[in-house]
């Protein structure tokens, strides 16, 4: 009953129904009274003028009696009772008829409405409504007929004889106007019911026509709202119903035009983003990342291992941009790379509602700045240094410095050492300048992984033991086949492994670990010094020495070694990248693709 009411057809149903209840109540109203005040006041005068023609007629004729017997008999016709009072009001003559209402005449005479008194004086008061009781009850104005007659009366002044004045009271019957007025009221009854069944059968009916077509727009505008934007409202009408079903219909398909075109807006922003070499970043207001692309990804994976204590990624910077609403760039070392970072404030109205960050990877750039630095001090270190050695000591031989034959032999093994350093230092610049062309000649095989790694292990143990360092080794991969260069593939790993016994101090540990299912993963991890974050993009450069201090002690190498085991690894189709902090350790992780089809 409820639902009925909240609708449409209940609200339509309940305001017709109100608006003819109170037009019949007011039409059923005015029209009683129109009829009540009609009747009373025709009735009224006739009374009035009756009774004074009677008594005019009366006080002219010689013979009262008769006259008043003629009067009777006249007010019989016209449904008249009469009644004939002298100055003490007794009764001195009555019509008598069965068409006269029977009607207690003593009580008639007591009404003080009647003016009888007034009319013994002479006056002439006016026809007055009455109810008479039988029981002698005055119930003067009341429409109840339970043993009650309502009648009305008038009394008029009347010389009986010379010297004697009486009253002459005149009254009718109004029960056939009452009987009307019943008549009436339930007429108008049963045309209140009529019109209440036909008002609600109208009103479900006209409801109906116009609630059928807006729950087409509820449904339509429930499918637009889930995502149909192809929904339309079919149009039957050319009212104004009709016309806001055209004008959803076309609000629909604009909707869908704008949805379209921010779909198509949104994919291609997404493969700019995802096609861009710099990195991009957006950060919400509360500092959590909603959109990155792939080189953001890569910069917030390395992040997150080098700063795992912040709560979010760049969560510093990002409160810095906050607080002081302004942008902010800076490079930033991450992992072994350096990242040029602009930070900028999102703003909405006034207000900042999180940041847009641009991350481009400027590593290269700095690399060729380094190694345009560094390749003077590395070639006036690794080669002008051994020729000054060799012109001095050979100066030395020429100009008879050395006097015995133990001198001279000495001077002649510096000469010799430094000139096999030279060779070395030669072939390996050239090698490596054959595998940068690309001239990389591999001789692959099928190796059986797990005696190859223990040999090259059983190969470090005794330098390891004299360092008094620990060497592990893990071969949890589950690879047993492996098709490489051994022999340059194992050139790799003594350079590798030989970096981090002359790295690491005593009592530390080496562990060479092998891991991968689809893809064989070598790693090799110690616990030395480590490689500051600022040298880390360096490491496969020529000549790379990332802390002078790492090299004392024990002979340095030429620089080269990385550089050349980066170019091995990139010939078998792999990858090699380092991690590291400085105090804690580095771990360098080769991944070469295996076809598991021969394992």
């Amino acid at each position: 009953m409820d639902v009925i009411f909240r609708s449409v057809v209940g609200k339509l149903w309940m305001t017709i129904i109100a608006l003819f209840a109170l037009v019949l109540t007011v039409f059923s109203l005015l029209l009683v009274q129109s009829f009540d005040n009609f009747y009373h006041n025709r009735q009224t005068a006739n009374l009035q003028e009756l009774a004074e023609g009677l008594t005019e007629g009366l006080a002219q004729s010689e013979d009262k009696q008769s006259a008043l017997e003629l009067a009777a008999r006249f007010g019989l016709v016209h449904h008249t009772g009469l009644v004939v009072v002298d100055e003490n009001r007794a009764v001195v003559g009555k019509s008598e008829g069965r068409s006269l209402p029977e009607i207690p005449i003593d009580q008639l005479l007591a009404e003080k409405s009647l003016k009888l008194t007034e009319a013994l004086e002479g006056k002439h008061p006016k026809a007055q409504r009455l109810l008479l009781s039988f029981d002698g009850t005055e119930q003067v104005n009341s429409p109840s007929r339970n043993g009650s007659v309502p009648i009305l009366a008038i009394a008029v002044p009347l010389e009986i004889s010379i010297g004697h004045k009486g009253a002459v009271v005149m009254y009718q019957t109004i029960e056939d106007f009452d009987d009307t007025l019943t008549e009436v009221r339930l007429l108008i009854l049963v045309v209140g019911v009529i019109a209440f069944a036909a008002t609600t059968f109208f009103a479900f009916f006209l409801s109906s026509r116009i609630t059928s077509p807006l729950r087409q727009m509820q449904e339509t505008a429930h499918r637009i709202a889930e995502g149909d934007f192809h929904a339309e409202i079919p149009i039957r009408t050319t009212d104004e119903i009709g016309e806001l079903a055209a004008s959803l219909n076309s609000m629909a398909s604009r909707l869908n035009q704008l949805v379209d075109a921010l779909s198509k807006e949104k994919e291609q922003l997404s493969s700019v983003l995802r096609s861009m070499v710099d990195g991009v970043v957006m950060i919400d207001a509360d500092g959590k990342i909603v959109v990155t692309n792939p080189p953001a990804e890569h910069f917030l994976r390395d992040w997150k291992y080098e700063h795992p204590e912040e709560p979010f990624p760049l969560n510093g910077y990002f409160q810095q941009v906050v607080r002081g609403g302004y942008e902010m760039a800076e490079d930033i070392p991450v992992q072994g790379r350096i990242w040029s970072l602009v930070m900028v404030p999102l703003m909405d109205r006034e207000q900042i509602r999180g940041a847009v960050v641009v991350i481009r990877d400027i590593t290269h750039e700095r690399k060729l700045d380094k190694m345009r630095n560094d390749f003077v001090a590395n070639v006036s270190h690794e080669l002008r240094t051994p020729l000054s050695m060799l012109q001095g000591y050979s100066e030395a031989i020429v100009d008879d410095m050395a006097s015995t034959p133990e001198e001279h032999k000495e001077l002649a093994q510096i000469i010799y050492d430094e000139s096999v350093r030279m060779t070395k230092l030669v072939n390996e610049l050239l090698s490596l300048a054959r595998m940068e062309a690309g001239h990389v000649e591999l001789f692959k095989e099928n190796v059986q992984l797990k005696p190859y790694l223990e040999r090259i292990h059983r190969k470090f143990l005794s330098l390891a033991r004299e360092q008094d360092i620990q060497l592990d080794m893990d071969l949890s991969t589950t690879i047993e086949l492996a098709e490489i260069d051994p022999d340059r593939m194992e050139q790799v790993l003594t350079n590798l492994i030989d970096n981090a016994l002359r790295h690491t101090p005593s009592h530390g540990s080496v562990s060479i670990r092998a891991y991968g299912e689809h893809a064989l993963c070598l790693e090799v991890s110690d616990t030395g010094s480590g490689i500051p974050q600022e040298d880390l993009p360096f490491v496969f450069e020529r000549f790379y020495k990332a802390d002078k201090a790492r090299t004392r002690g024990r002979a340095g190498g030429t620089g080269l070694g990385l550089a050349i085991a980066k170019n091995i690894i990139d010939a078998h189709g792999g990858t090699i990248t380092v991690q590291s902090r400085l105090g804690e350790g580095t771990t360098f992780t080769i991944t070469i693709p295996v076809d598991t089809k021969n394992t």
